[in-house]
């Protein structure tokens, strides 16, 4: 007999994508009596939960507390033997669950997971900032947005962090090795990713949420090499800023600082994207620029978190 598969949907004002999740969920090969869907709303203050009640769907609320809490309690309700977890923005493949079934099957894995497609209707910065691979660029961790772990593994490790408004995916896969646990990424299981940030202000205001919490979990943020480029960046732009009226050659040089970080990320992003830099010529200014942004988007978040700490 197939193994009996918890799906679980965190989400938090979700009304514009959770129909197409769940229609997704539903449609899935996989025997229906062989699997559930479990919403968890995070406190919506939209039509998310109403939406997904309309659905063939176990609901339930987590008015407060962060994503890990709202993961761990559609973990303690479920009832699978396997546990995949799902944004609530995104959209699975037929395929997706009978997929991870089959790569437990040869019994190497403890968890499973896979990486973001872009959207039919993706823009230029989707475009850009994932540089068109359309998910072959596989995550180094385990994301949110894919997860699949067998239930008496996620209870030896505890689930998920809940002190963390971010980044509890990354130390789900960083707490499965640490355990000895075998962890397989693969583009099998690759999700449509609809919530893109799709303007300048939402991609900047996801980086400063995605950064917030280095500071909180600086044991692990010092191993990450964009964590120290982060610091460096927002410590040249404050020089910068400051300079403008007292010295136009350190405005300059720290401005240069800022611009050079910007294109380590740029070129180190096409370098993995296994692509050719001549084929983004013409958008190098736009390439440089996100990255730019990201930088910024990050700084305040790390400036963010250090507010956080000081007035706790």
């Amino acid at each position: 007999m197939k193994p009996f598969v918890s799906v679980i949907v965190p989400a938090f004002n979700e009304e514009k994508f959770i129909s197409k999740c769940l229609n997704s969920l539903i449609a899935q090969e996989y025997p229906q009596n062989r699997y559930e869907i479990i919403v968890i709303d995070n406190g919506s203050s939209d039509n998310t939960l109403k939406i997904a009640q309309k659905f063939d769907v176990i609901t339930a609320k987590l008015t407060e507390g962060n994503v890990g809490a709202v993961r761990n309690l559609g973990a303690k309700i479920s009832k699978g033997d396997i546990l995949a977890f799902i944004d609530a923005d995104c959209a699975a493949e037929t395929t997706w669950i009978s997929n991870a079934v089959k790569l437990y099957s040869d019994g190497k894995s403890s968890a499973v997971g896979g990486g973001c497609n872009l959207p039919d209707d993706a823009n230029w910065i989707e475009y850009l900032w994932l540089l068109g691979q359309n998910g072959q660029n596989l995550p180094k961790l385990l994301i949110g947005a894919c997860i699949f772990v067998d239930r008496k593994t996620f209870l030896k490790i505890k689930g998920f962090d809940e002190t963390l408004t971010s980044g509890e995916d990354s130390l789900f896969h960083q707490k499965l090795v640490s355990e000895g646990f075998t962890v397989n990424i693969t583009p099998k299981l690759n999700v449509v990713h609809l919530g893109n940030a799709k303007t300048i202000p939402q991609f900047i205001k996801r980086q400063i949420w995605h950064s917030e919490n280095y500071l909180k979990n600086l044991r692990r943020s010092i191993l990450d090499p964009i964590f120290w480029i982060t610091i460096t960046y927002g410590i040249s732009l404050f020089i910068a800023i400051i300079a403008i009226p007292f010295s136009i050659f350190t405005f300059c040089i720290a401005l240069l600082i800022c611009l050079s970080l910007s294109l380590v990320l740029t070129v180190k992003r096409i370098k993995r994207s296994n692509t050719s830099i001549l084929i983004y010529k013409g958008k190098i200014t736009k390439l440089l620029a996100l990255d730019h942004l990201y930088l910024i988007g990050r700084t305040a978040g790390l400036l963010k978190g250090a507010i956080a700490l000081i007035n706790f």
